[in-house]
């Protein structure tokens, strides 16, 4: 139904979009390095279970409310901001020991983090509504079909870089065990990161 060249290049192009810093890399890398790999593998399965929801309403349409309702834009993206902005001051104010063994609470948990991140970023649903028909075509069948095939492959795609960030931070964990000043630093690095990408997103207009 979809043939393998274009495939390739929406996968490469998925890839891509995946590796551009944003709040679920720094999920990502600052769960991977404060509670190791599995707390990256788990935000990373909290993105992927995100990403079927924004493929899901991507195929029904529904992806296209954002961008025709202004409101409805405008809740998701203050969702959005207003968790980013929580999460950044969160790790400002309380960076994580490194050999603290302490649960996460449940909204803090690492996979929460993956799905809430991902969620609550209208440019997600956007980027799927935007891109997807570039790589439907009609005459190859249900174009609902292809955009639910071409979603699934762009949560495989992506969760495999993921996992490669991951697995970054974690191997970056050995280098801040000895150095907890650097890591508390990074951390708030981290937070700050986040908090200007909520603020960000707050301040964006629907295109």
């Amino acid at each position: 139904m979809i043939d393998g060249s274009t495939l390739l290049a929406f996968t490469l192009l998925n890839m891509s979009f995946a590796l551009v810093p944003g709040p679920d890399v720094l999920c990502i890398l600052s769960n991977a390095i404060t509670r190791g790999a599995g707390a990256g593998v788990k935000v990373c399965l909290g993105i992927a279970t995100a990403c079927l929801v924004h493929v899901a309403a991507a195929s029904l349409g529904l992806s296209a409310l954002l961008l025709a309702v202004p409101t409805a834009f405008l809740i998701v993206k203050a969702a959005g901001a207003i968790y980013l902005v929580w999460l950044g001051w969160q790790m400002m104010r309380h960076p994580v020991l490194l050999h603290a063994e302490a649960a996460p609470s449940r909204w803090r948990s690492p996979f929460t983090q993956g799905v809430l991140s991902n969620l609550f970023n209208p440019k997600i649903a956007i980027f799927f509504l935007a891109i997807l028909p570039q790589f439907v075509h009609p005459e190859n069948g249900q174009p609902g079909v292809q955009a639910l095939i071409l979603g699934l492959v762009s949560i495989a795609s992506g969760t495999a870089v993921n996992l490669v960030t991951a697995t970054l931070g974690a191997r970056a964990r050995a280098f801040f065990v000895v150095r907890q000043k650097a890591f508390g630093r990074f951390q708030q690095a981290a937070g700050a990161a986040l908090v200007g990408l909520g603020l960000r997103v707050a301040l964006e207009r629907a295109k």
